[in-house]
């Protein structure tokens, strides 16, 4: 998404205090971390950054020459009237420029235009009308927060739910009623209750499925009917939207809670592994060695060591041992990268995500309070129905 931001600088990209030299002199001091956010921001074709301010000073503009800002206009007394201007100018929309202000006389420039923001220490007034106030004061680091914040905030996420007719275990899984609902409704309805899912698509191998979520209103998808894996359902639907971030959500989990997606989502955005997905605790000591239960184990930092459908470790207990719960996130150009690599640890344990580590990539947990609930088998339609009736008694669904 373009993005073209004006940035005040007294208060802003450096603290409120002037310093004035036996000459006249105006000394600033401006913040190498702000310097280089900037710098990273205007590395991005389809952004931009504009210095405006009232006051006038070399050093504002030395400051700018060094950071390879063109845009720098100095002594602005109608800053509203600035931006109006400079936007159209560079192709910008204001709907689609930002402003980083922090007193009065940037309250008309804020209300202008598209989004504002503001450092922590910004008047009162002008907090109020941003929709992020960075947790850093001007001139320490304020404007790289903001702008950090900009660059996760516009990434798209796209939540995809593969559901395939044919099952062996349970054929027509999608369609089967729970509660009043096909699966695949109530699938659909609680990943919509995700905050921060842009988008979301059942991707489906029958015009039975597509039938049932366009009832609802839902969007269903048809893909390849020879695709090996859900996974791979998943990719051909990411390769065509081409959001930031997808989140392939288990088209059989009718009880997948919205706040564990919006977990996955934002673990994406805020650390380095281009791939989440969630753990729990075990509770049910019977799980420990039943081999449907996938076991984790991971460093002190949450990444995953390994996964294992054997008890890892040996001696694992109840409360410390952890199982994956089969949500996953991706960058969605590694999950399209993904579906093209090989494993034979994947082979020996019969679990996807061995692929990704067998190959050398990190993958972050994110631990949640969810217990994940499968619809496998005929057995398994009262267990979540009953569930689904407790919910409806607590109030909770």
């Amino acid at each position: 998404m373009r993005k073209l931001v004006v940035s005040d600088v007294d208060g802003v990209l450096t603290d409120s205090k002037i310093n004035i030299g036996h000459d006249g002199e105006v000394f600033k001091s401006f913040n190498v971390k702000d310097g280089y956010g900037i710098a990273q921001w205007r590395e991005q074709d389809s952004h931009d950054f504009v210095i405006v301010t009232s006051r006038k000073s070399q050093a504002v503009a030395n400051r700018a020459s060094e950071l390879g800002v063109k845009e720098v206009h100095q002594g602005v007394e109608n800053k509203k009237q600035k931006i109006e201007e400079i936007a159209p100018r560079l192709g910008f929309d204001l709907t689609d420029t930002v402003y980083i202000g922090d007193d009065l006389t940037d309250i008309q420039a804020i209300k202008a235009a598209g989004t504002a923001c503001c450092p922590a220490d910004a008047a009162q007034e002008v907090k109020s009308e941003c929709s992020y106030v960075s947790q850093y004061s001007g001139g320490d680091g304020a404007v790289r927060d903001i702008l950090d914040h900009l660059e996760t905030a516009s990434q798209t996420a796209l939540g995809v739910i593969p559901a395939r007719y044919g099952s062996t275990r349970l054929p027509g899984k999608p369609l089967v009623e729970l509660a009043g609902k096909s699966m695949i409704q109530h699938v659909y309805e609680r990943a919509s209750d995700a905050a921060l899912l842009d988008e979301i698509i059942v991707a489906t191998d029958d015009e039975r499925i597509v039938e049932a979520v366009e009832a609802v209103d839902g969007t269903a998808i048809m893909t390849d009917s020879d695709h090996p894996t859900g996974t791979d359902r998943v990719a051909e639907v990411a390769a065509n939207v081409g959001a930031d971030f997808t989140i392939n959500i288990q088209g059989d989990e009718p009880l997948i809670d919205s706040d564990v997606i919006d977990a996955i989502v934002t673990a994406l955005r805020e650390n380095s592994p281009k791939v989440a997905t969630p753990i729990s605790t075990i509770e049910d000591e019977s799980l420990l060695d039943d081999e449907n239960t996938v076991k984790v184990v991971t460093d002190t930092d949450g990444k995953a060591l390994y996964f294992s459908r054997s008890k890892i470790p040996s001696g694992g207990k109840t409360g410390t041992t952890y199982k994956h719960i089969g949500l996953y996130g991706f960058e969605t150009e590694l999950l399209l990268d993904y579906i093209g690599m090989e494993s034979d640890l994947e082979s020996a344990e019969d679990l996807e995500q061995l692929r990704l580590l067998e190959n050398g990539y990190e993958i972050q947990t994110v631990e949640a309070d969810y217990d994940s609930k499968e619809v496998n088998v005929e057995s398994d339609i009262p267990v979540v129905e009953k569930e689904l009736q407790q919910e409806r008694t607590n109030g909770t669904q």
